[in-house]
């Protein structure tokens, strides 16, 4: 490829000078295993983040007749696209997409023009492109409008270039819904947000069909999701409360029904029907423990054909038992020609045609994330992406467990054992946002668990309480918590490893981004576990300078004051501070690794900024990395090979685990390593 003629040609001496650079395990358990050849190869980091040979994400026009798939375009990130029944492949560089809202990219529904959301800064006022597939590419930027965010709501009708998008172009709190089209370039305001819409709804028919509105100014007032009626009124469907959840994946006017998810007058979210004439729901699905949390439609109209629940591994639960069936043997012929290593452990559609006759398949296993192509009329069955053999020859296979927190919550997680290593190991503990967010089941594909993995480490994964997907009860129950019994559950998290002779209690450490890096710095001075050193990603350090910085287009203030405080009171927002590692700086003794991106608007780069001042000014071991061109993630792929690389570092020291030490695509420039799939 491109990228590996140009390191080449920065000089073959550079590389001969630098090479033989990786580091000898230190830890007990990682050398032993080494000097009895049981490890896999020690890996480069570029194996795990470059994605420099990334093919992924097909996509099938709505006719059936084109796929269309980001793959890396040089040293770039891009789109590609070719027939179906094959031919050559066209691709284009697109820069860095945006994976804040709405699709990265998709069809347009004639199958000729596609779309795709950019964040160039990494400051979330994300742009909107468009392309003529089969023409010379020259993207037209459809929201070429400084400082504004935009994002992808629904595209247009069947056999138009067509879609609708929202943005805050006019008021940055406020995201007006327009329509544009590829085809003419045209841009029409549809509707306008009074201030205290929080969603547009588009149907089945492919218009402006509903909305969701705040009733009040603040934020927590209850919501009316609404029905836009022909004399150009609203009629309300149903009213959510604050701490409701109820979102609607399909509207159909013609058949009178919608169908989402809900948890109104329950504790779990379930897959439902929706009358649209009285707003009564009839479950279609629940589960008992965890919430469902995504369904596959037929792409034009019709009830969810299947739903997945992820109470440990995930599972695919069929309602449309005769596609159910389809799909198992057409799996089954996958694995008869061996495009399948092994059987998946779960199996959805990705991507149908519009006459549902082709569809791409999403194939999980232990050891591969296969995508493929299946053809109902004839049977047939083709592998799209690259098989990677190597997964399951060096790869190690991540698993569910669950554990009863002290005060007897029951807790659920993933782990994931170094492979080759007998007996208990370091261990990281990786600790994920939000809160409100979730950890699930991933496949041992070339991920950035696996990197730690292959190093020799345990990684560990915990749904900690205030994590989603447990139910309304189990989120609700970290509030005012932050500080105090959701840092419990982690280390009570990591003990449970070492109880399972997983983890070495004295190698352990702890990496998170955003929330997950306020944890680190929570964990780090808190010292509930011997904790060896700690990696912060865009970590909150200070939590009323957050809340006072939000992005006017948030509309979730009363989660964070019922999590946090509310820090307009005096008395609570000096309880915020002293729930925030700026106030416990001086705890932290482990030596930590920061990482903050300089145009983060979710986290100012304030809070690092600070925090690293003061314990080089208590002279505490600490490193910093800064990156001028991002913002609350590192997308960029010359980026995150330098912050993993540095991450590799920091946790071979401190953990005594493997290192490959310096990698020679770090001699790729800046600007050319621009963006990652």
């Amino acid at each position: 490829m491109a990228i590996h003629r140009l390191v080449l040609a920065l000089g073959a001496a550079t590389l001969l000078a630098l090479a033989g650079c990786s580091t000898a395990p230190t830890h007990p358990a990682i050398a032993s295993a080494q000097q009895a050849g049981q490890l896999p190869p020690l890996l480069p980091v570029r194996r795990f983040v470059a994605n420099i040979d990334h093919e992924g994400g097909f996509l099938l026009s709505p006719d059936g007749q084109r796929l269309l798939w980001s793959q890396a375009v040089g040293t770039d990130v891009g789109l590609a696209t070719r027939p179906v029944a094959g031919g050559a492949t066209t691709s284009f560089p697109t820069g860095v997409f945006s994976r804040r809202q709405g699709t990265d990219y998709i069809w347009l529904g004639d199958s000729r023009h596609a779309i795709y959301g950019k964040d160039p800064r990494g400051d979330e006022n994300t742009q909107i492109h468009a392309f003529d597939t089969q023409a010379a590419f020259a993207p037209w930027v459809v929201t070429p409008w400084p400082g504004a965010r935009s994002y992808t709501v629904a595209r247009g009708a069947p056999g138009t270039a067509k879609f609708f998008f929202a943005s805050n172009r006019r008021d940055k709190a406020a995201m007006d819904l327009y329509e544009a089209d590829a085809a003419t370039r045209e841009v029409r305001e549809v509707a306008r947000s009074d201030g205290r819409i929080l969603s547009w709804l588009i149907g089945s028919n492919h218009q402006l069909v509903g909305r969701s509105r705040q009733l009040g100014s603040a934020d927590g007032s209850d919501i009316s999701v609404e029905l836009l009626q022909p004399d150009g009124s609203w009629r309300t469907l149903a009213t959510v409360k604050a701490f409701d959840a109820y979102w609607l994946n399909r509207i159909d006017t013609a058949a009178g029904k919608a169908w989402g998810f809900s948890n109104l007058g329950r504790d779990k979210m379930a897959l439902v029907e929706v009358a649209l004439d009285s707003g009564r729901e009839t479950v279609l699905a629940a589960h008992p423990e965890v919430d469902l949390d995504s369904a596959s439609l037929p792409p034009l109209r019709g009830a969810p054909q299947a739903y997945t629940s992820y109470a440990g591994m995930p599972v695919v639960h069929w309602l449309d038992q005769a596609l159910g069936a389809e799909v198992a043997a057409a799996v089954q012929r996958a694995r008869a020609q061996g495009l399948l290593a092994a059987d998946p452990v779960s199996v959805r559609p990705w991507s149908t045609a519009e006459d549902g006759r082709r569809m791409v398949l999403g194939a999980l296993g232990d050891f591969d994330a296969a995508e493929l192509l299946w053809d109902r009329a004839t049977g047939q069955v083709t592998r799209l992406d690259p098989r990677d053999a190597e997964a399951a020859a060096w790869l190690a296979a991540e698993r569910s467990y669950s554990f009863r927190a002290s005060d007897g919550r029951p807790l659920h997680g993933y782990i994931t054992r170094p492979r080759g290593v007998t007996g208990p190991a370091p261990l990281v503990v990786v600790i994920h946002g939000g809160p409100w967010g979730r950890d699930h089941w991933n496949p041992a594909t070339f991920n950035t668990a696996q990197l730690l993995a292959n190093r020799g480490y345990a990684v560990l994964h915990i749904n900690y309480r205030s994590s989603s997907g447990y139910g309304r009860e189990f989120l609700l129950a970290g509030n005012l918590e932050y500080w105090g019994r959701m840092q419990k559950d982690i280390a009570e998290a990591a003990q449970w490893a070492v109880d399972q002779k997983i983890a070495d209690p004295t190698r352990m450490a702890v990496l998170g981004a955003s929330f997950g890096g306020f944890s680190v710095m929570a964990q780090l001075a808190q010292k509930q576990q011997d904790w060896r050193c700690g990696v912060n990603v865009v970590g909150v350090a200070n939590w009323p300078r957050v809340v006072e910085n939000w992005p006017p287009f948030w509309r979730n203030r009363h989660m964070f004051e019922a999590l946090l405080g509310d820090a307009k009171v005096p008395e609570q927002r000096a309880r915020m501070l002293a729930n925030s590692p700026i106030s416990h700086v001086d705890a932290i003794t482990a030596p930590m690794l920061v990482i903050h991106g300089a145009n983060d608007i979710r986290v100012l780069s304030q809070d690092s900024d600070e925090v690293v001042a003061r314990l080089r000014q208590l002279g505490r071991p600490v490193d910093y990395l800064s990156f001028p061109d991002e913002g609350h993630s590192v997308r960029r792929w010359r980026n995150r090979l330098e912050m993993w690389r540095r991450i590799d570092d920091t946790l071979a020291a401190c953990l005594g685990g493997r290192s490959a030490g310096w990698d020679y695509y770090q001699l790729v420039p800046r600007q050319l390593g621009a963006a990652t799939p």
